[in-house]
């Protein structure tokens, strides 16, 4: 890569603030257009060079949202017909999903997930961010991480085949119903194959992902190795995001009582390497974050045991708090 190459690159997840041409006058780069590595590629082959003037930072906000819309699209689009555009997923949406998960303060981002309705579109987002993030925390390399991101986001896509009043209901699903949402794995399978482009294991995983170790899932009740790596990962990242969001017949559960059920369960449904990793990753990221403890009192993160990592050392007025020996306290919400 040249130098100007790299310099380029540095614009990656800004937007440009104006129309881009090439030297015959056609349209290249569209105003507005949030730069992924696709959009850099395409300049650089145009011999276009961009510079400080031509981009501005984008409001993670404004990433979110646009996120969400190219979501929406993406699930209409297999709504309506039997495919999807993968070459979409792969150089649009996934570039602006990475770009998020590796942004320093990513609860800001989960948040705002969690302020925008239409939970099945959110929920994309949310599963392929934390199923990067725990591929990170098992040593998966870069290309590995792309793919596992990518069957995270397509994960659910099946339930675009699920009646728009069934994945909305305000109440219980009733039996019937329940076992209308089940049938969106092997929709989101039949989608994925359907479609040009992407790999099997990408349906497998949106076939797999409510697959469990003790083969209490479905569709199949497969048990253990029967499940791809990428389906157990996933399964983790779903448990986790549907627990901790908001959606029309439920709140969300308090951020201390979802970490502490998955780790009372870690030898249960979910693979325990997997889900240790996950917890231990999550509370790393929380290091130096405020906290309210369930005796109401406010303190830091400080350290976070690899063995029992929702339980952490917690800093509060100058004392320091081992939450794993201190058994009638935990962690009640981040600040």
């Amino acid at each position: 890569m040249n130098k100007d190459q790299s310099r380029q690159d540095l614009y990656m997840g800004m937007r440009v603030n104006k129309n881009i041409y090439n030297d015959l006058g056609t349209l290249v780069i569209p105003n507005f257009t949030v730069l992924t590595q696709k959009d850099i590629t395409l300049l650089a082959q145009q011999q276009i060079a961009l510079f400080d003037d031509d981009v501005e930072p984008v409001a993670i906000m404004h990433l979110v949202d646009s996120a969400i819309k190219e979501v929406k699209d993406l699930f209409d689009k297999a709504r309506n017909g039997d495919q999807i555009p993968f070459m979409a997923v792969r150089d649009k949406i996934i570039p602006m999903v990475i770009f998020m998960s590796n942004h320093p303060k990513l609860n800001q981002i989960f948040i705002h997930l969690e302020q925008r309705d239409e939970y099945v579109y959110r929920h994309s987002i949310g599963v392929a961010i934390l199923s990067k993030l725990i591929g990170k925390a098992r040593g998966l390399d870069e290309g590995e991480l792309f793919e596992l991101t990518t069957a995270g986001f397509l994960h659910d896509i099946g339930k675009a085949k699920i009646p728009l009043a069934i994945l909305n209901k305000p109440g219980k699903l009733s039996d019937e119903e329940y076992e209308m949402v089940k049938e969106h794995t092997v929709y989101g399978y039949e989608i994925i194959r359907h479609s040009s482009g992407i790999s099997e294991r990408y349906a497998y995983v949106a076939l797999q992902h409510h697959e469990r170790e003790d083969g209490s899932g479905y569709p199949f009740g497969l048990k253990g190795s029967e499940v791809d790596i990428y389906s157990k990962i996933v399964a983790v990242a779903d448990v986790f995001h549907a627990m901790v969001s908001k959606r029309v017949y439920k709140n969300p559960v308090p951020f201390y009582k979802v970490l502490k059920e998955m780790s009372d369960n870690v030898y249960g449904a979910l693979d325990p390497a997997i889900t240790l990793s996950f917890l231990k990753r999550i509370m790393d990221m929380l290091i130096g974050n405020r906290v309210v403890l369930s005796d109401g009192n406010e303190g830091k993160i400080v350290m976070v045991s690899a063995h029992d990592p929702v339980h952490p050392v917690v800093e509060v007025k100058g004392n320091y708090i081992d939450l794993s020996k201190e058994q009638e306290l935990h962690l009640e919400r981040l600040i």
